[in-house]
């Protein structure tokens, strides 16, 4: 009922809309001649408000002439304009510095500019994200780059990954206004844990390849610079509200301030979000919280606060699935949960809480010379629910029932029925104990660091960047008992544990520790320096970074009277570098470089899961080339770039942080693996006029690893099995299509009516092998290759004026010819369908929302 409202609100106020027209324009500093974004701009008399994208440009997308417009920024002259005609488009504002520039408070950020750097990027505008995302996670809104795969993977709310090139998250660096927030054990992103993000988000800019960040030391792949929204100069408010045809709804309140009369102002938002979920049992229940206070301090000095949160609570589906499982129970099949007392229960809930607080603070002494600093402290605390089986007994998910779900009951009785005895430690012998109980995975940890850019100007054309990024990590895992169910105790008989029963209790109730508690301790420090040389047609860097870590484990569980491992020590650096040279006002060719000599994660040097670290354990070695040629004029944008990539001594991990399904599975720890990443890549964007403009994106990979290595094998207590041989020698890289490409075309009809549609197309996508499953010499076989597929999406988009106040309505179509397809997954023993495991897409999905300023 309530999505049908919201539908039939949007096609009945679409008949307000006529009368009016759309204007558009450009912002660009008067010094440099370069793009402003993010520039607020208030037209009067309705009072209508509007922000740059991330390359100066901006729309209303409803007015009457004649209007005034007021455009402020921080670091820039206002000004106001008054337009009289419709026909003087795209209308150039030009803006002049003041106080501290706006280039030096982004500083931080490390944002790639056209026709300077020598980096491939992408951006995506706050608008883009607030409208076209709806419901899904925030790697989505990237869908349309050129050398970029993002999925939904199991399909919980905020469950997602993301792929540059073939290469995973983990190295990929994700930035948040400079800062990396890959997680210092793994380099894993959780972008439930940033749900918050998606309305805070001022722009995104996805850099391919070395990228143009100084602090990012994982950024093989690429980076994700995510950047907030900055303050606006006008006191303002919104209220928006997305609800899906699947019933997760969404409603956010934003609060601006405007420019108080002691300098500062003041940005909040809340945001609600709940529902079902698309895939069975992926239930949300979230918050998101966003503040942002600024302070001009002096002319010189400018302060900058920003928290962001987001406490939520989801079902996930973390068993991949077989093509006969689909077949049988649908692709919306989750068989994570069950049913109890006519209640859902699942095994797979994240629960997590991470804010993300940061202080920066910009001063500029001379006018050759800009300091910038940032502070930054960021607590996590929450887990995922997990289950533990006595001894080797069944575990969870081998109660099942006919419809493919657990057997809660069965598993009620199973431990009611328990006739077993156990004899203590202590020579008690017990009864009545669970044989299998539900239990909470709990991840705590807390980040702090610090990051200071030096910025020297020596000339107009010669600038020198310095500076340093400190970063404090300390985490405690742990494994506590929450659900008994239907026993009066457990046992943990502490036979995983090295140190055997030591004294400590066996018997064990809701809320004691269980099987793990341990954690890290890591501090991690970067140093860089930059030069950057510009001639009249020339602009070049040189960039290297040297980066220390110590890094160490305590391990309770394990070693209860000495819980600390000796320190491990590692150093790494890169060094790279890169020329842009723009031969005429339209085209431009550049050539970048870099050796990265990258230090193992916190989970690879302690990969035994004991205190003894791994001996021999390699830094990962990166050497990238990338050259590429862009044609950009008043109707066509063009990109090409073609990059090679050699990748040595790579270390993953099989089955990551989720629960193995059966006794039977392992995790794979590798080490020493090669790669080569060689691929091409074609972006354009032709504008037929200010209300059509289309486009196209092309990929073409070739990723492949290069050796056969050893690996290690643990069952899902971390006990070390078996260590194996793997042939992984000529097989593929999986998880990302190797062909991508894709059309879109946005047009606006009858002056109010704005249809956005797109359609990809992939193929060459690879399972992942298994190494467990590579381990014979003469298994040459080719891990299995997903079928293609082609995917659509449209969106519809009606701006107006609600009185007096600007009002956007929206509904987008997402895989609109409900096409089901495979994400990803991972290649089995024969290494066809049979043996596949993995995650089927999202069909058809509807979502419809507004959003109204006043």
């Amino acid at each position: 009922m309530k999505f049908t409202f919201v539908f039939l609100f949007v096609l009945v106020n679409g008949c307000l809309l006529f009368g009016q027209s759309t204007f558009t324009g450009s912002v660009i500093d008067v010094s440099t001649g370069l793009s402003v974004p993010d520039v607020e701009i208030i037209a009067f008399p309705n009072h209508l408000i509007t922000n740059t994208d991330a390359k100066g440009n901006f729309t209303f997308q409803r007015i009457s002439f004649p209007f005034t417009i007021q455009v402020r920024h921080i670091g820039y002259k206002e000004e106001l304009k008054t337009i009289q005609r419709e026909d003087i488009q795209p209308y150039i504002i030009t803006l002049t510095p003041v106080s501290i520039p706006l280039s030096e408070i982004n500083i931080l950020e490390d944002l790639a500019q056209e026709r300077k750097n020598p980096v491939s990027f992408s951006s995506i505008s706050a608008v883009t994200i607030s409208t076209d995302l709806g419901d899904r996670p925030l790697p989505e809104i990237l869908e349309n780059t050129a050398g970029l795969y993002a999925s939904r993977d199991g399909g919980g709310s905020g469950d997602a990954s993301v792929m540059i090139r073939g290469f995973g998250q983990e190295n990929i660096a994700v930035l948040l206004n400079g800062v990396p927030i890959n997680g210092a054990e793994n380099g894993l992103v959780y972008w439930n844990n940033w749900i918050g993000l998606t309305e805070a988000a001022g722009s995104i800019q996805i850099q391919k390849g070395i990228g143009a960040s100084k602090v990012a030391m994982n950024s093989v792949g690429g980076t994700i610079n995510i950047v907030t929204k900055k303050q606006s100069m006008h006191k303002s408010a919104l209220f928006s509200y997305n609800l899906t045809d699947y019933g997760n709804q969404k409603a956010t309140f934003i609060y601006n301030s405007g420019q108080l009369k002691n300098g500062s102002s003041v940005s909040l938002l809340v945001s609600r979000t709940t529902g079902q979920g698309y895939i069975d049992a992926t239930y949300v229940n979230g918050w998101a919280y966003y503040l942002n206070i600024n302070k001009q301090l002096t002319k010189k000095q400018y302060l900058s606060f920003t928290m962001l949160g987001g406490p939520e609570k989801h079902g996930q589906r973390n068993l991949k699935l077989s093509k006969e499982e689909i077949d049988h129970f649908g692709y919306k099949y989750n068989k994570d949960w069950g049913s109890l007392n006519g209640e859902l229960k699942n095994t797979s809930e994240n629960f997590y809480h991470k804010p993300f607080i940061s202080l920066n603070h910009f001063y500029t002494p001379d006018i050759n010379t800009t300091i910038a600093n940032s502070v930054y402290f960021s607590p996590g605390w929450g887990g995922g629910k997990w289950s533990d089986s006595f001894i080797y007994g069944p575990g969870i998910f081998d109660f099942r029932n006919a419809s493919g779900q657990l057997d809660w009951d069965s598993i009620y009785q199973y431990n009611r029925a328990n006739q077993s005895t156990f004899v203590l430690d202590n020579g008690d012998t017990v009864s009545g104990f669970s044989k299998l109980v539900q239990t909470d995975f709990l991840a705590n940890h807390l980040w702090a660091g610090w990051v200071t850019n030096i910025e020297k100007e020596f000339n107009p054309d010669t600038k020198l960047i310095t500076g340093l990024h400190y970063r404090y990590f300390s985490s405690t895992l742990t494994e506590k008992v929450s659900d008994l169910l239907g026993g009066q105790f457990y046992i943990d008989d502490y036979s995983w544990s090295l140190a055997g029963v030591a004294g400590r209790n066996q018997i064990k109730k809701p809320g004691d520790i269980i099987r793990m508690q341990n954690g890290a301790l890591l501090h991690q420090i970067n140093v860089f320096v930059q030069l950057e040389k510009k001639t009249e047609k020339a602009n070049l860097f040189l960039a290297g970074t040297i980066s220390n870590s110590t890094q160490s484990r305590h391990d309770v569980y394990n070693y209860p009277d000495d819980k600390w491992s000796a320190k491990v020590n590692k150093s790494g650096f890169d060094l790279k570098g890169g020329i842009n040279y723009n031969f005429s006002a339209t085209q431009n060719l550049y050539v970048n470089g870099g050796y990265f000599s990258k230090v193992p994660y916190f989970k690879f040097i302690f990969g035994n899961f004991t205190n003894v670290p791994v001996q021999n354990i390699q830094n990962e070695k990166v050497t990238t080339f990338e050259t590429g040629y862009g044609f950009k004029n008043e109707k066509v944008n063009i990109i090409a770039n073609a990059y090679y990539t050699l990748w040595q001594d790579v270390s993953f991990l099989s089955n990551e942080y989720i629960q193995l399904e059966n006794n039977q599975m392992t995790r794979a720890m590798v080490n020493g693996l090669d790669a080569t990443h060689i691929g091409i890549e074609f972006q354009a964007n032709y504008k037929f006029n200010d209300k059509i403009n289309t486009g196209a994106f092309l990929s073409l990979g070739n990723w492949k690893w290069s050796n056969d290595v050893e690996a290690r094998l643990f069952d899902d207590n971390d006990q070390l099995v078996d260590t194996v041989q793997v042939y992984a020698k000529g097989l593929y890289v999986g998880g990302q299509p190797q062909f991508q490409s894709g059309i879109f075309l946005n047009t606006i009809v009858l002056d109010f009516f704005h249809i956005k549609y797109d359609i990809r197309y992939n193929t060459r996508n690879y399972a992942m092998f298994d190494p467990t499953q590579r381990t014979t010499k003469d298994d040459n076989t080719q891990s299995l290759l997903l079928p293609s597929w082609f995917v659509s999406n449209i969106r519809l988009q009606i701006p107006l004026n609600l009185f007096q106040n600007e009002m956007l309505i929206y509904a987008n179509c997402n895989n609109l010819f409900n096409t089901h397809y495979i994400l990803k997954g991972e290649d089995g023993s024969t290494h066809d369908m049979d043996t596949f495991r993995g995650f089927w897409s999202f069909g058809r999905t509807i979502d419809v929302g507004f959003k109204l300023n006043f």
